[in-house]
């Protein structure tokens, strides 16, 4: 009772001091009874502190399915994470074992008959490969025919290592569901829109051109956050030139050496959409190929037309 006096004391006198923090204290209802806490759920029985491993009840139990299209390595390695955690989530082997019970549930959800066996299963990649070697990117198609490139490639001693990439995904399959929904900005006074030539703040995964009005020169640059993030961080290094944290940004340069003691005057423009990053970079580097934006610095430059095919 007196520790749940001062608990509450506490929690209110934090939430004075900023009236958008709520605080929520939550005490069990004898010393038997565990609070969750994160991933734990803890309890305090006579001074000694117990935990073990916890899941929400809200949370659906799903997790890399057994039957799903990944290395034999990845599902392994998911599984032997979830024991590794509940393990280190847990103060006593009484507890662990509660832990493990909870992880095993889950992990039969998701099609694992035996997980602990599972987790101990030896998964040989073959092929290490030295400093010489060559790195080779092959599309995962299943555990039978990686294998059979592994032999391979160690039968004939091939200064290779292979590195196998996940196949396409459901999103990269199918269509939106509402490919007709525009992004909207919902700020009255945006500092972003009302310098934007075209299109919408709120985009996100685009390549984007920055002019500055006071002498016209351009910066052309990538993002895949939303152009109202990466557009107000580039004006906040120009409208601060100074500040010691944007010295290597390429417009905070811009400003310090030739406009000394000028405000900001800056206009965007969207030259293209691109989800896939690699494309996107390319599209980067393809405008920068064209224009040559003198903003832009030249270690970037160079950095960016590795994605050219010249």
């Amino acid at each position: 009772a007196v520790v749940s006096t001062q608990s509450g004391h506490y929690g209110r006198g934090l939430q004075d001091t900023d009236g958008r923090l709520e605080w929520e204290i939550d005490f069990p209802e004898d010393d038997a009874q565990f609070v969750p806490f994160l991933g734990t759920k803890i309890r305090v029985k006579e001074g000694e502190v117990s935990y073990r491993f916890y899941r929400k009840s809200q949370k659906k139990n799903i997790t890399l399915h057994y039957r799903s299209h990944h290395p034999l390595k990845t599902k392994v390695e998911v599984v032997r994470n979830f024991y590794r955690t509940a393990e280190m989530s847990s103060s006593s082997p009484s507890l662990k074992e509660e832990s493990f019970t909870i992880v095993d549930h889950l992990l039969r959800c998701n099609g694992y008959t035996d997980p602990r066996t599972f987790k101990d299963t030896i998964v040989r990649t073959g092929t290490k490969g030295n400093k010489d070697s060559v790195h080779l990117k092959l599309p995962y198609l299943s555990e039978k025919v990686s294998n059979e490139i592994r032999r391979f490639i160690q039968r004939h001693n091939l200064p290779i290592r292979v590195i196998f990439t996940p196949g396409n995904k459901l999103k990269d399959i199918f269509c939106s569901s509402r490919p007709y929904d525009r992004p909207m900005c919902n700020s009255r006074n945006c500092r972003i829109c009302e310098r934007l030539k075209a299109g919408c703040c709120a985009s996100k995964c685009v390549v984007y051109s920055i002019t500055c009005k006071l002498c016209n020169e351009q910066y052309i640059g990538e993002t895949g956050r939303t152009v109202r993030e990466r557009l107000s961080e580039h004006l906040r290094y120009a409208s601060n030139p100074t500040c010691k944290s944007y010295s290597e940004e390429a417009l905070a340069t811009h400003y310090r050496t030739k406009h000394v003691n000028s405000a900001a005057d800056l206009t965007f423009e969207i030259l293209r959409t691109e989800p896939n990053i690699i494309r996107r970079k390319i599209l980067e580097s393809f405008f920068i190929n064209i224009r040559k934006p003198s903003i832009n610095g030249r270690e970037e430059c160079i950095g960016v037309r590795r994605f050219l095919v010249m």
